[in-house]
C-alpha cells in the first residue's frame, strides 16, 4: 500500500516526467540512498543536495538547493518526515523537513549524526563522538529535549530491531577494502538496551558492514567475497547459513537501506544506486535506479587568468633569446626580452622538467595517458609536440630532465622495480642509452668536459650510507670513489677534473681525486711589500685571466670546441677517503656550487633558506678562500640558472637575470593570458595519481592487483566525475582494491565550508541522567582548570554558561561553538555550594590529553597496586622523536628501579623509533665503573639499559611502528606479547604532492620479518590473547593490564 505522502510525490514526479525531453541524461556519483517505508521513493544525495526520485526509476527532484554540504537522508518510519544532516551553520547538524520537501529544521544545535529512527517517528538512534568513549549511541528526541545515552560504545552505522529493544552495528571494517583480512575487519555486534549486554555476532576472517534490520526480523547486511562486498539475509540473527541476495561485479554494494512495509532495498554501486525489489515475480530483483535529471547541469570549468607573469620552472635557450617555461600545467614560449609568451601544451599534463635542445627547440616532460613522457618543440609561428623515441617511451615513468653547459644531457626514470634510474645522451638528445648503477641515484649526474665520465651519488638502501661512483661512459660501468653518511646534491668537476666540488648537508665540499698543493693559490705576502707595482699587475693579470677562461669555457658550445685528444683521468686511490674536506660551511645556510669558473675558483649560492632572509651569489677558490660577494638576490630567491655569463633567477615566480660582466640587473616582463579546464585537469590528477602510486608502491606486484587493468576500468568514471572530489572517490576506490593501509587521497581545496567548532571544559557531560536543570559533570578531569585550580569532583552540576540557563531543552554545543581558545563563564553547584569558574575553551586535541593523561595515570595505579610497586608501567602512544624523549624520561626517572616492566603500545599510531626501544632492552653490562667523587657506587656501563623482565601489551589499534616494534620484540625472544593480535598496517610511508595541489599518502617502503613473512596484512599475534570486551572498557576493568601483570609476577618469583 502506498502512504499519502508517497503519492504526492509520485504525483509531482510525474509532471516532471511528462514535462522532461526525450533524451535521457543518467546522473552520475549518486549516493546516500533511503528509502520510504512503503518503498515507493528513494532520495539520495547528488550534487551535495538531496534528491527524491521514484523506486521505479524515473525523473528526480531536488529537495534542498544550498551551498553547503547535505547527506545522510533518512525516512521516519511513518513516511512523513526527513531526517538528514548539514554543515550549513558550520557545525554537522541534524535536520528535519517534510517527506514531500519544504523547509528544514535543527532539531536541535548538537553534532549528532543519525544511524535510523525509532518505530515512534518521534526519536532518532543517533552517535556522537567523545574523547573517553568515541562514538557511543543516543536517543534524540525530535522536540528538541536533552538526548539520552543508550550505550557506550557504538558504531555510525547500526539498525534497531522491530521491537526498538536491539541494536545491530558494526565495529571496525574498511568499506573500500574488500579483501582485508586482520583484527581491523568490520564484524557485527548486538546491544540488547535492557541489559546492555554487547554479544559478537559475526566472526569471520572478512568484513561484515552495513546492517539494516527488517520489520519481519531478518536481518540484511554486507559481507565481503574477498573480491566485492555482497548483500546477505540471515533470519533470526543466525550466521550459519546467511543467504546471499546480490552477486555483483566488479564493485560492491554498500550503505543498504531497507523498507519497512516489503523489504524493497536500494544500495551503493560504486557511482550509482541499485535497488533490490523482493515482491518481484519474474525479471531481475536487482537491478540500476534508473535516474534522469532531466536538467541542464553545464557548470563553468574553464579558470581565466590574464596578464600573467608569474612561472614555475623555466630554461634559457644558449642564445639567450627564449626562455622556456612552466605556468600552472602548461608549457610556454616567450622572448627572453619579454612580451607575449606562445603557449606549447593545452592538456595540462607539464609536471616538470624543460631543457632547451638547440636556439629554438626544447625538450618537455608531460604526463600523457598516465605515463610521463618526453616530447620535443620548436618555437615556430605552429608550435607542435613530437614524442621522443627512446627505449622507454611507451612504459617508463621519467621524473627529471637536465642537460650540462656542454650539451650533453641525463634523465632520471622510474620502473616497476627501482626509481631514479639514469638515462645518458649525447649532444642533441640522441643515442639515449641506460646506465647502470647499483643503487638509486640521488644526486645530479655530472659529465667531465670531454664526456668520457662522469660522477653521482646513491643511497645504498640496505645501511643508508651514501655513496659516491665514477662512472666510465664507453664501459658503461661504475666504480666507487667514495661513502659517507651525509647528503650529497649539486656535483661539479673542476675544469682541471682533479677534484669534485658537492654539497654535503649544508656545506660545499671537495674531494681531490689526486693530492692537490695545499700552497698552489697562496702568494708571499712580501711582494705585495716589496714590489708593489709587480705585484698589483701581476694580481691584476691573473685575476682577468682567470676571468676570461671561465668566460671562454662558458660560452663555448660542445661542437665549437677543437677535437683534442682525451686525456685519461688520473686517480690516486690511496688515500682518496682522507682528501674529503670542508670548502665553504653553512653558517646557518644552504650553499651549493653554481657554477666552475676556472681550475681554481667557482660561484656558488649561499642560500639561507628563510624568506626574511637574502640569498647571496658569491665566489671563492677550491680551497675556500677568497670569498667575494658577487651580488645580492634578495628574499625569495630560488630556481638558478646561469648560461653564458648570466644568471637567470626567480623571485616570487618572477625571472629575473644578472649579467656577471657588467652587473646588469633585469626584471624580465613576461605577459600571457592562461586558462585551464578543471575536468582536464582532474583526468590529470587522476593519470598522475596512478603513476605516482604505480611507481611507488612498495611491491611491484601491486598485492597481486592488475594495476595497469584498473588504470582502464576506473580512467572512464574520470571523465563523468563533475568535480575533484568525484575523482577523489574514484582514486579511494582504485588504492582500496590494492588492499593496502598508509594509503588516502587529499584532493585540493575547492569548497571550504564555514566551521564553527565547538569547545571542550575539561569534563563530561551525563547524557544518562536528565535533569530539569543543569546537567551533571560525570567526570571532571583532574589535570583540568576545573579540577586542579577550582578543585571540583565528579557529579558537580553545572547550571549555567556564560550566565545562560541551562535547561532539558538547552543545546549545549550551541553555547560553546567558537569559544575554542576564549574564556568561558560557567556556574557550578557542588554539594550546596556555587562556584564560579572562568575556564578556557579546550580544543579538541587539549581535551583528549586529559582524558590520556588520566587514563595513563589509573593504569599505573593499577599496576602499582597489583604487583606491591615491583612492576614499572609505561604507555608509548606514538613512534615519533618526542614520544621517545618522553618514555626514555618515564624510563630513567620513574621506572629504572622496578623489578620488571610493562612497555604499553595500545592504540600507538606508529612512528619510527622501534630499534631505539629494541636497542635499549637488548643492550647487555659488559663493564662497571667507580668514583672517588660521589658514592662509589658500581655503575654499570652502557647505563641505562634494561635487563630485567618487561612485557608488551598491544592490540588491534596499534599501528606501523606501533606493531614492528612488538613484531621484533617477540622474534628476538625479549618477553611475552599480550593483548590481541594487531591491525596488520606495516608500511613505511610519505606525503607526495600532485601538481594541483591535492596531495596522498604514499606506502612505498615494505617490512617483513627474517623468514619472509610480510608485516603488511600480518599483525602481531600475541603469546597470550587477552580480549577487553565493550562490558570491561565501559566499566574501566582492563583484563589484558591485570594478565600483563600477573605474567611479569609469575617471572619474578
Amino acid at each position: 500500500m502506498i502512504s499519502v505522502n508517497s503519492k504526492k510525490i509520485l504525483e509531482l514526479l510525474c509532471i516532471l516526467i511528462c514535462a522532461c525531453p526525450l533524451v535521457a541524461q543518467e546522473a552520475y556519483f549518486t549516493s546516500e540512498p533511503a528509502i520510504s517505508p512503503d518503498g515507493e521513493i528513494v532520495c539520495y544525495v547528488y550534487s551535495n543536495d538531496l534528491w527524491l526520485v521514484p523506486f521505479a526509476g524515473g525523473i528526480p527532484r531536488r529537495i534542498t538547493n544550498t551551498t553547503s554540504y547535505e547527506w545522510n537522508p533518512q525516512f521516519s518510519p511513518d513516511g512523513k518526515m526527513l531526517a538528514f544532516s548539514s554543515d550549513r551553520s558550520g557545525q554537522n547538524l541534524i535536520y528535519i523537513m517534510p517527506a514531500t520537501g519544504g523547509e528544514a529544521k535543527a532539531v536541535n544545535y548538537e553534532s549528532f549524526r543519525i544511524s535510523e529512527w525509532f518505530s515512534d517517528s518521534q526519536n532518532l538512534l543517533c552517535t556522537k563522538y567523545s574523547p573517553r568513549w568515541g562514538l557511543s549511541f543516543y536517543k534524540v528526541p525530535i522536540n528538541g529535549s536533552r538526548p539520552v545515552l543508550l550505550a557506550e560504545i557504538g558504531s555510525s552505522f547500526a539498525t534497531l530491531s522491530p521491537d526498538n529493544k536491539q541494536i545491530v552495528f558494526q565495529k571496525g571494517g574498511y568499506s573500500r577494502r574488500e579483501a582485508y583480512r586482520g583484527s581491523g575487519n568490520g564484524e557485527l555486534w548486538l546491544i540488547d538496551l535492557p541489559t546492555k549486554k554487547y554479544t559478537k555476532l559475526t566472526n569471520t576472517e572478512l568484513s561484515e558492514l552495513y546492517p539494516s534490520f527488517s520489520q519481519t526480523g531478518a536481518l540484511y547486511y554486507c559481507a565481503s567475497d574477498g573480491k566485492c562486498f555482497q548483500i546477505n539475509k540471515v533470519n533470526k540473527l543466525s550466521f550459519r547459513k546467511p543467504e546471499k541476495i546480490t552477486n555483483l561485479k566488479p564493485f560492491s554494494a554498500r550503505r543498504i537501506s531497507l523498507s519497512r512495509n516489503n523489504d524493497r532495498l536500494v544500495f551503493e554501486y560504486f557511482n550509482t544506486i541499485y535497488k533490490y525489489d523482493p515482491t518481484l515475480k519474474t525479471g531481475e530483483k536487482v537491478s540500476p535506479l534508473f535516474i534522469d535529471l532531466c536538467e541542464d547541469e553545464w557548470q563553468e570549468n574553464i579558470v581565466r587568468s590574464y596578464e600573467n607573469t608569474t612561472i614555475d620552472d623555466y630554461t634559457i635557450s644558449t642564445d639567450e633569446l627564449l626562455v622556456g617555461f612552466t605556468h600552472n600545467y602548461d608549457s610556454f614560449f616567450a622572448p627572453v626580452k619579454g612580451g607575449e609568451a606562445k603557449q606549447i601544451s593545452f592538456d595540462h599534463g607539464s609536471i616538470f622538467g624543460l631543457q632547451f635542445l638547440d636556439k629554438r627547440q626544447m625538450v618537455i616532460s608531460k604526463l600523457d595517458n598516465g605515463i610521463v613522457k618526453l616530447f620535443t618543440a620548436t618555437a615556430d609561428s605552429v608550435i607542435t609536440l613530437s614524442p621522443v623515441d627512446w627505449f622507454g617511451a611507451d612504459s617508463l615513468c621519467v621524473t627529471e630532465l637536465y642537460k650540462d653547459k656542454n650539451g650533453r644531457w641525463y634523465f632520471k626514470y622510474d620502473d616497476y622495480y627501482r626509481h631514479q634510474k639514469i638515462a645518458i645522451a649525447d649532444s642533441g638528445f640522441v643515442n639515449i642509452r641506460p646506465v647502470n648503477t647499483p643503487w638509486a641515484v640521488t644526486t645530479n649526474f655530472a659529465f667531465t668536459e670531454d664526456g668520457r665520465y662522469a660522477v653521482y651519488g646513491t643511497l645504498r638502501e640496505d645501511n643508508y650510507v651514501k655513496e659516491l661512483y665514477l662512472y666510465d661512459v664507453q664501459a658503461d660501468s661504475s666504480k666507487r670513489l667514495l661513502a659517507d653518511n651525509g647528503w650529497w646534491q649539486n656535483l661539479f668537476w673542476t675544469s682541471d677534473n682533479k677534484s669534485i666540488l658537492l654539497t654535503r648537508n649544508s656545506d660545499i665540499y671537495r674531494l681531490d681525486l689526486v693530492p692537490r698543493d695545499e700552497f698552489e693559490l697562496d702568494t708571499d705576502p712580501w711582494d705585495e711589500i716589496l714590489h708593489p707595482e709587480k705585484s698589483k699587475a701581476d694580481s691584476t693579470n691573473e685575476e682577468m685571466q682567470n676571468e676570461k677562461k671561465g668566460i671562454q669555457e662558458i660560452e663555448s658550445t660542445w661542437k665549437e670546441k677543437k677535437e683534442e685528444k682525451p686525456k685519461p683521468l688520473e686517480i690516486v686511490w690511496e688515500g682518496l677517503e682522507k682528501r674529503f674536506y670542508p670548502v665553504i660551511t653553512a653558517k646557518d645556510n644552504y650553499n651549493f656550487v653554481l657554477d666552475i669558473i676556472s681550475d681554481s675558483t667557482f660561484y656558488y649560492i649561499e642560500n639561507n633558506g628563510q624568506q626574511e632572509k637574502n640569498s647571496i651569489l658569491k665566489k671563492a677558490n677550491i680551497y675556500g678562500k677568497n670569498q667575494k660577494e658577487v651580488f645580492n638576490f634578495g628574499r625569495n630567491a630560488g630556481y638558478y640558472n646561469k648560461v653564458n655569463n648570466t644568471v637567470y633567477y626567480l623571485i616570487n615566480q618572477e625571472l629575473k637575470s644578472y649579467n656577471l660582466d657588467t652587473s646588469a640587473r633585469k626584471d624580465i616582463k613576461i605577459k600571457y593570458d592562461y586558462k585551464y579546464d578543471k575536468v582536464l585537469l582532474n583526468l590529470r590528477v587522476f593519470e598522475e595519481v596512478w603513476c605516482a602510486f604505480g611507481n611507488n608502491f612498495y611491491d611491484p606486484a601491486m598485492h597481486n592487483v592488475p594495476w595497469k587493468e584498473l588504470f582502464q576500468l576506473y580512467r572512464p568514471y574520470v571523465e563523468k566525475a563533475k568535480d575533484i572530489y568525484d575523482v577523489a572517490f574514484i582514486i579511494e576506490e582504485m588504492i582500496g582494491d590494492v588492499n593496502a593501509s598508509h594509503t588516502g587521497f587529499y584532493p585540493r581545496e575547492e569548497y571550504k565550508p564555514f566551521t564553527n567548532p565547538v569547545a571542550w571544559l575539561g569534563a563530561d557531560f551525563d547524557y544518562k541522567n536528565i535533569l530539569a536543570e543543569g546537567i551533571r559533570l560525570e567526570r571532571i578531569y583532574p589535570t583540568s582548570r576545573l579540577g586542579s585550580f577550582y578543585h571540583l569532583q565528579d557529579g558537580c552540576i553545572l547550571t549555567h554558561i556564560d550566565e545562560v540557563k541551562i535547561t532539558a531543552h538547552t543545546s549545549l554545543d550551541s553555547l560553546l561553538a567558537g569559544k575554542i581558545g576564549k574564556k568561558i563563564k560557567l556556574t557550578i553547584l557542588q554539594e550546596g555550594n556555587i562556584t564560579e569558574a572562568v575556564i578556557t575553551g579546550l580544543s579538541y586535541s587539549q581535551m583528549s590529553e586529559l582524558k590520556y593523561d588520566y587514563q595513563i595515570a589509573k593504569n599505573k595505579k593499577l599496576v602499582d597496586e597489583l604487583s606491591h610497586g615491583k612492576l614499572g608501567y609505561i604507555h608509548i602512544p606514538a613512534m615519533g622523536e618526542n614520544d621517545w624523549q618522553k618514555f626514555y624520561r618515564d624510563f630513567v626517572v620513574d621506572n629504572f628501579d622496578k623489578d620488571a616492566l610493562v612497555i604499553d603500545v595500545r592504540g600507538n599510531y606508529g612512528g619510527h623509533i622501534h630499534d631505539k626501544l629494541i636497542t635499549l632492552l637488548q643492550k647487555k653490562k659488559y663493564a662497571y665503573t667507580t668514583s672517588r667523587r660521589y658514592s662509589r657506587v658500581l655503575c654499570y656501563e652502557p647505563h641505562n639499559i634494561w635487563d630485567k623482565p618487561s612485557i608488551v601489551l598491544v592490540n588491534e589499534d596499534s599501528f606501523s611502528d606501533g606493531e614492528i616494534f612488538p613484531t621484533v620484540y617477540q622474534e628476538l625472544k625479549l618477553g611475552k606479547v599480550v593483548g590481541t593480535p594487531s591491525s596488520g598496517a606495516v608500511i613505511g610511508t610519505w606525503h607526495y604532492y600532485l601538481q594541483d595541489g591535492s596531495s596522498m599518502r604514499m606506502p612505498g617502503t615494505g617490512w617483513y620479518k627474517l623468514d619472509g613473512t610480510n608485516m603488511e596484512g600480518t599483525g602481531v599475534q600475541p603469546d597470550i590473547v587477552v580480549e577487553n570486551l565493550p562490558e570491561d572498557i565501559i566499566a574501566e576493568r582492563d583484563p589484558q593490564l591485570i594478565r600483563a601483570v600477573k605474567e611479569l609476577m609469575k617471572e619474578l618469583k
